[in-house]
């Protein structure tokens, strides 16, 4: 008898130490990337999927991804697009993972936003601070071939004048509107 309380003792440590480590790691990834886990406010998914313009052939990448919500959302949508999401968070990377992990067409990736590789993405979505899309546009610009789709959620890039801006009937405090850049 007891070595069934030793044994439960024992498994209540580790749960409690692995939920430590996913603490640690969330903390450790908020001041690693300069913008914290904030999803965007439940609703107004649709309104980014349609701000895609999304067709068959598409490859939407999600930068800084999050729980992967917008690629599940795309790939209900449009199940013959290919969609990307780069996360490097831990705690939201792993979100994603479990979140599309029935999804044969989502690729999760832990990746740094700025080193990952997007020669063949034809729309990106971001929701980002914009310190970090100002940072973020030129390198989209650069590497992006011509006509990709951009649509950031509530944020711009003070620098680049948008092909459009989309106002979200939203009752949040954010997710208000869709600004479209197109390379």
């Amino acid at each position: 008898m007891i070595f069934v309380y030793f044994l439960l003792l024992f498994i209540s440590l580790l749960i409690c130490l692995f939920v430590l480590l996913l603490f640690l790691a969330q903390v450790v990834s908020i001041f690693t990337t300069d913008a914290p886990f904030v999803p965007i406010p439940k609703g107004i998914e649709d309104g980014i999927i349609e701000s895609l313009r999304l067709g068959d052939n598409s490859v939407l990448y999600d930068l800084g991804c999050g729980d992967g919500r917008v690629l599940k959302k795309a790939i209900e949508k449009y199940p013959n697009i290919k969609a990307v999401g780069v996360e490097i968070a831990f705690i939201p990377y792993l979100l994603a993972r479990f979140k599309t992990r029935k999804y044969k067409n989502i690729e999760i990736k832990r990746e740094d936003i700025f080193q990952t590789d997007i020669r063949n993405v034809t729309h990106v979505f971001v929701y980002l601070y914009p310190h970090i899309m100002e940072k973020l546009m030129p390198i989209l610009e650069k590497k992006c071939k011509k006509g990709t789709r951009i649509v950031s959620c509530d944020f711009e890039d003070k620098n680049l004048k948008p092909t459009e801006i989309i106002e979200l009937d939203s009752l949040a405090k954010r997710g208000k509107r869709l600004i479209v850049y197109t390379v």
